[in-house]
């Protein structure tokens, strides 16, 4: 652990050795490996610590909530040490990324700052599609908005849960330069309706017993981790209603991803099989573990792009998909990209989907470089990196006007707060005035009139970008 090393909202990081006691209680070794699990972070198992003088800020983000209640969640952000601001910023969202991610110590090497919301492991997975997305979203509004944050320059990076909202953040906000996303949830139409349940029968049927007769469910990892998502229709869409699965979902918001996608995604993943992201490249059949009559496979019969992988939606064109075969659990692979594909995918090959099986079956200490990417697609910077498509400035023209199933507005609250018409107008006028500077007005017209050719029956984008314009023409000279 790290501890303060003086009073103050900015705390500096001083490695633990440098504390002659620690009065901490010691973690639960079963709640501190779900918590792996669940995050999909190399957890810091050799205590590599934080370079001297990193520092600490605790920020609350307030929203409003599926209620129309102001509530509050906290991020964390990590500020790196002897750089000028402002600097550029990972965001983590969904998940914590502390002092026990070696990706949060990697990117803070780097001279980049990481921003991830606190621990509240208790209740943010059963809102995913929600409260959560929303909290989300403002955290990344309220960071892009620090001085110290160079807003050409910030970057998601999220692995399963977190891998669906920073793709989720991708397709819904402008103004990010790459999105990392491992193993991410990109269909969680299959994942909470289909293959969980799937999972939770198996284990009722079923159990493994040990040499020393201890019986365990048949997937207990695939068991823990169905167990922390309690799918109501409070906070997801019925099992029927496939329109609201396709608009909260990452498969079916590909056309509007703005900014370059780094997917990486393993062959043996049990939780979020790789159907969902690719078919290419899934093993045809699951290991010797796994019982006859599982299925590790997404069906294609699904209605729409439910029964759809998610790169059988990207243009090919500006797809890569690569394979890397992990021979060793205990490694560290640079991910590989293509720098001319908007869309890089690496299939990490480690054997088949077994019972025993997380997100891996047999890579436990893979530490997955992403470093290397970012590092290029921040000196490309937003200016290089950010494409506005027709389909997502419509998305962003019918959340001005205050229609967005993703982001719904809230009347008669607080016009200063997130998930207000006022914040949520704010945000789209930065961010389209933004890229008009890093391109040029004609260009983003040009996007818009595209869009309206596109869909002739929508009097919203019109009557929206006649409000807009004017104001964006203003600000390019401003």
């Amino acid at each position: 652990m790290y501890v303060s090393a003086a009073p103050g909202d900015e705390e500096t990081l001083v490695p633990e050795e440098t504390v002659t006691e620690d009065t901490t209680e010691a973690a639960d070794p079963q709640a501190e490996e779900l918590k792996q699990i669940l995050s999909g972070l190399t957890w810091n198992n050799w205590r590599i610590a934080y370079q001297e003088g990193v520092t600490e800020e605790q920020i609350a983000v307030p929203y409003i909530n599926r209620d129309g209640i102001i509530a509050y969640g906290m991020i964390r952000v990590y500020w790196p040490a002897d750089t000028s601001h402002p600097v550029p910023l990972v965001f983590v969202p969904h998940y914590e990324a502390g002092e026990y991610s070696l990706e949060a110590v990697n990117y803070l090497r780097h001279g980049w700052a990481v921003a991830s919301p606190l621990d509240l492991y208790g209740t943010i997975n059963n809102t995913l599609m929600t409260d959560d997305l929303v909290f989300n979203n403002a955290a990344l509004y309220t960071l892009r908005h620090l001085p110290k944050v160079d807003p050409q320059r910030i970057a998601l990076s999220g692995n399963s849960a977190g891998g669906y909202t920073a793709l989720m953040l991708d397709a819904l906000q402008l103004g990010n330069c790459a999105c990392v996303a491992n193993y991410a949830m990109v269909n969680p139409y299959f994942t909470f309706t289909r293959h969980f349940p799937q999972i939770d029968r198996w284990n009722q049927k079923y159990t493994v017993v040990s040499e020393n007769g201890e019986a365990t469910p048949l997937f207990p990892t695939g068991g823990a981790v169905s167990a922390c998502f309690q799918v109501t229709d409070a906070y997801f869409p019925g099992a029927k209603d496939y329109q609201s699965w396709e608009e909260l979902s990452p498969v079916g918001l590909c056309s509007d991803l703005s900014c370059p996608v780094l997917e990486n995604h393993y062959t043996s993943d049990l939780l979020i099989p790789l159907d969902e992201v690719s078919r290419i490249g899934a093993y045809p059949e699951a290991g010797q573990s796994v019982p006859q009559g599982f299925s590790v496979h997404m069906s294609d019969r699904y209605p729409g792009r439910l029964g759809q992988a998610w790169t059988e939606q990207l243009p090919p064109a500006s797809t890569h998909i690569g394979r890397i075969v992990i021979e060793t659990p205990y490694d560290e692979v640079t991910l590989p990209y293509d720098p001319q594909a908007f869309f890089n995918v690496n299939i990490l090959d480690d054997g088949p989907v077994e019972a025993y099986s997380g997100h891996y079956a047999h890579a436990d200490y893979v530490f997955k470089d992403d470093s290397v990417y970012l590092s290029e697609m921040f000196a490309r910077s937003l200016a290089g990196t950010e494409l506005l498509t027709a389909d997502k400035a419509v998305m962003l023209l019918h959340r001005y006007m205050g229609d967005s199933p993703q982001l719904p507005v809230h009347y008669g609250v607080d016009e200063s707060i997130y998930g207000s018409l006022s914040v949520y107008r704010n945000e789209i006028a930065e961010g389209l005035l933004a890229y008009a500077k890093n391109h040029s007005y004609a260009e983003l017209d040009y996007v818009i009139q595209t869009a309206a050719v596109m869909y002739p029956q929508d009097p919203l984008i019109m009557e929206a970008w006649a409000e807009l314009g004017p104001q964006i023409l203003t600000g390019m000279t401003e």
